[in-house]
């Protein structure tokens, strides 16, 4: 990896260029905003990585925080960056103005940083659960579905009959492009939360599966795609010198590689077919042909890959096609071909190859290796094993749970859908841990995904208005110095590299609600874009206004840039907003308010209401929670906000509903982190402004949708950043336990704890003990 640059020079690439605010006049607002889908890079990604939050913070500088949002869905972060197919990539909306972000290379790069900055080692979560789940396979699907499944707190074991774990990473892809130390540390990592991988471990005979789930209560299977199809033509069986790529790379890369011959064939024109080639050029062949049936364009390999192929001295045939297997004394000779050309396209969408009558040819060779697709070894298994298998000798499952016909059996990734990317492997073993962790826990298999993509409202951005970058070059190793070597090819971005390329992006998509603005914009100034039923989305705005329209409601706003992009949106301010028909001009805003922000107004006829003079107010919504005509409107955390977030109570499951402020309290915001036993539980965190904007019906709101319990979590008076929201609440929280009282509810299922600033133990120690209260 090259020498990160200096300090001084990130700091220059970070700086942000100038933004300006105007708004729209009264008469133009509109009350709504459209819906955006996921970025694109997000869709595209199989995994469901967050691509345009990591990118972003790569762009930001923060690298480490980047890597940890790629492994909440991407335990394989150094393996990815270097072999991902980065379909994400293909559907950039980047391409439309020049070339698409270098999405996988970044990956890379934070992965790699961390090899330089090491980042504390992961906690130990396997085994705090009693269930143990057993895996077959340590590939990518088997990887992933182990990691996910140890978070969760069961012991896993993965067998493993290659005496190296990685499966197909480390049978498959050379060391030049899959380094293996970057393999052993990935596997390290699973390994440190507990994941036990027992190598040189076959299962197999008479019952293996019935025997290994009389130990583990789940079993899933994931051996990938190990053994080559044959090409079905004359004199394949004949000649000594045939062998398939899948073979041959395996013995290259767990033995002691060796010359095949001088002139070697390679058929196919996926990555295995590119990766033989490349290998056999690196192993003193002398020539090497690729032969390939289609065109350059459906050639399914990495660009890249085939580029760098051309590049070290690979001959590519395209549009030909083998017939026929030369030899002489038992020992191939050569290769006939046809050539062809493409007709209509077939099931893959690809145009069908068709040969040319008459256009046979001959190419020389001692050595013919075929890459033309894989399949299961399935002779693990005995002939009573049980299990359905498809035609394509893959495991039969259900689509979206990967179940078996045996219960307690699961199959994924190659094993399942043939020979596929490792991306896609690894959103295989996602989808086979949560099926598992559902079995196991009794629920039903169909559930929503446990990680649904994010649909908010969000800024439009015009992308035709983005002046055209140059995409970052990836630094590789010069061509001379790659002849008989396995050192990796590509050196990988430095820091100034990354965060450039990182900035490319043009942000698409949601927010993703991270809520960092809040807590680090200085005045208490984030606002926030039109809510619909779908969600929500922040935006920080400048601390200084241009105009005070934007505070009689929801109105239009237009972001330009100092490069004259102009960008419009719609927000609700944080500052509440004053019904005049309802405000009796009691004051009591008035004397609640030590900002000095609420004052009464004459009308006229003796008649005064409320007016809150939005530069001076700071958003905590006390006054809103304390109205007794109800005259304030919150210009956050309204009821139809709340609606969308109770939408996440689970019919199905114990609910929990837990309050807690931004300020204090919501460095956690996932029941995931919370290490809670009680997975039927299901705990819904909605973070607010304030405890102090908490009203009474917010919390028996809760009660009525179904939350078994209520806890508000808020700070400690002295440290409340409103400085008196958090003493405002305990009187709500007196009303709220006398009405509860009155109304029969158990005062176990209200709860209110006041959290020391800065102390996660606490706020963790205070929601687990409520949630496992006895009611």
């Amino acid at each position: 990896m090259s020498k990160p640059d200096t300090p001084n020079s990130i700091e220059k690439l970070l700086t942000r260029e100038k933004i300006t605010l105007s708004f729209a006049e009264r008469e133009n607002v509109r009350y709504s905003a459209g819906v955006v889908e996921t970025s694109p890079c997000m869709q595209a990604c199989p995994a469901g990585v967050n691509v345009k939050s990591y990118v972003s913070l790569i762009a930001a500088g923060k690298f480490h925080e980047a890597l940890k949002v790629v492994r909440e869905r991407n335990p394989l972060p150094g393996i990815c960056g270097r072999i991902c197919t980065h379909p994400c990539e293909s559907y950039c909306n980047r391409n439309d103005i020049d070339s698409p972000v270098a999405i996988c290379w970044l990956k890379r790069f934070v992965a790699d940083y961390e090899l330089e900055h090491p980042m504390p080692k992961p906690e130990k979560t396997a085994g705090k659960r009693k269930e143990k789940v057993a895996i077959i396979g340590s590939g990518p699907a088997g990887l992933t579905a182990a990691h996910d499944l140890a978070l969760r707190g069961y012991g896993v074991t993965i067998f493993e009959e290659l005496p190296e774990a990685g499966g197909m990473l480390i049978a498959g892809i050379p060391a030049y492009r899959m380094p293996r130390d970057i393999l052993k540390i990935e596997i390290d990592y699973i390994k440190n939360i507990g994941v036990e991988i027992k190598t040189s471990t076959r299962i197999e005979g008479k019952n293996a599966i019935e025997n290994l789930m009389k130990k583990y209560k789940a079993v899933f299977i994931a051996v990938g795609t190990h053994k080559g199809k044959k090409l079905n033509i004359p004199g394949e069986d004949e000649y000594k010198g045939f062998l398939d790529a899948i073979t041959f790379l395996k013995e290259v890369n767990l033995e002691k590689p060796k010359k095949p011959g001088n002139k070697v064939i390679v058929i196919g024109g996926g990555n295995s077919a590119i990766d033989a080639a490349r290998t056999a050029l690196r192993l003193d062949c002398e020539e090497v042909h690729i032969i390939y049936r289609r065109s350059r364009k459906e050639m399914p390999a990495n660009e890249a890959e085939i580029e760098e192929s051309e590049r070290e001295g690979v001959k590519i045939h395209y549009l030909a096609t083998p017939v026929k297997i030369l030899g002489e004394k038992g020992k191939v000779t050569g290769m006939e071909c046809v050539k062809m050309k493409l007709g209509k396209p077939d099931e893959s969408g690809r145009r069908r190859p068709i040969p040319i009558e008459g256009s046979e040819f001959v190419v020389e060779a001692d050595v013919i290796i075929p890459a033309i697709s894989q399949e299961p070894d399935l002779s693990f298994l005995s002939e009573d094993h049980g299990l359905n298998i498809t035609k394509w000798n893959t495991f039969a499952t259900d689509e979206t749970t990967l179940t078996t016909n045996v219960p307690g059996v699961f199959a994924g990734g190659d094993a399942v859908t043939g020979p596929n990317t490792v991306i896609d492997a690894i959103a295989q073993g996602h989808t086979a841990a949560q099926s598992i962790d559902r079995y196991l826990n009794g629920e039903p298999l169909t559930k929503k995904d446990d990680y649904p993509a994010p649909l908010e409202t969000e800024i439009k951005v015009d992308i035709t208005s983005h002046p055209k970058t140059k995409r970052a070059k990836m630094p590789m190793q010069k061509i001379p110095d790659r002849k008989n070597s396995f050192e990796e090819v590509e050196f990988g971005f430095n820091e100034v590299t990354a965060v450039k390329e990182a900035q490319r992006c043009l942000r698409c998509g949601p927010c993703d609600e991270c809520f960092i603005c809040v807590s680090e914009c200085d005045k208490g100034l984030a606002m926030l874009i039109s809510t619909d039923e779908k969600g929500e989305s922040l935006f920080r705005l400048p601390a200084e206004f241009p105009s005070q329209d934007m505070y009689n409601g929801t109105c239009e706003g237009i972001l330009k840039s100092d490069t004259g992009k102009e960008i419009t949106f719609q927000l609700n301010p944080l500052a509440p907003i004053v019904q005049e028909n309802l405000c009796r001009g009691c004051g009591d805003c008035v004397a609640l308010c030590e900002y000095s922000a609420c004052e009464l107004k004459p009308k006229g006829d003796e008649v005064f209401v409320s007016y809150i003079d939005p530069d001076v107010c700071r958003g905590c919504g006390t006054c809103v929670a304390f109205c007794s005509s109800s005259a304030i409107l919150p210009g956050y955390f309204t009821s139809d906000w709340l609606s969308y977030k109770f939408r996440n109570i689970d019919p199905d499951k114990r609910n929990i509903v837990v309050f807690t402020c931004n300020w204090n309290g919501s460095v956690v915001n996932d029941s995931k982190q919370l290490g809670i036993k009680a997975n039927s539980t299901n705990i819904l965190f909605i973070k607010t402004m304030c405890t102090g904007r908490i009203e009474m019906s917010h919390i028996f709101r809760a009660l009525d949708e179904g939350a078994e319990g209520v806890l508000i979590a808020g700070c400690h008076p002295d440290e409340c950043h409103y400085e008196f929201g958090a003493k405002k609440f305990t009187e709500t929280f007196d009303k709220v336990k006398n009405l509860a009282h009155l109304l029969g509810i158990d005062s176990n299922r209200i709860g209110y704890e006041q959290i020391p600033e800065g102390d996660p133990a606490k706020f963790i120690k205070v929601v687990n003990e409520f949630v496992t209260k006895e009611r």
